[in-house]
């Protein structure tokens, strides 16, 4: 799986923005909803970030029209899959041991962990 979690600030922006609007929108309009927050890119910023994005994989342009491929969901869910499996070796069990171990769990969390695990 290709990692994404390097993604700079303002195509995370835009990437936000996409999932905000949940189905394709126009460039234009896109630059619209940035000038309203005061962020007044040219076109051409625009369409630089939506390069990159869709270099990545993660936005498509169809017909003028720009659509995130992954909702905001399934970003978050590869996103942590590629952490576990760059810094915990894909295990999961690594990962909640190191947690531990830096971090006191309370009594409350850990009975949720055992029930969300007995359930799966």
């Amino acid at each position: 799986m290709k990692s994404f979690y390097n993604m700079p600030d303002a195509e995370r922006e835009v990437i936000e923005k996409l999932w905000d609007q949940k189905e394709p929108v126009k460039q234009s309009l896109l630059l619209t909803l940035f000038a309203e927050e005061g962020k007044e890119w040219k076109r051409q910023t625009l369409n630089t970030f939506l390069s990159r994005l869709e270099e990545k994989g993660l936005v498509r342009r169809e017909n003028r029209m720009v659509t995130a491929v992954y909702s905001r969901e399934e970003y978050n869910l590869m996103q942590m899959k590629a952490a576990i499996d760059h810094m915990y070796g894909g295990s999961l069990s690594n990962l909640i041991a190191a947690f531990t171990r830096e971090n006191s769990i309370s009594q409350k969390d850990a009975e949720e962990l055992i029930k969300i695990l007995e359930n799966y």
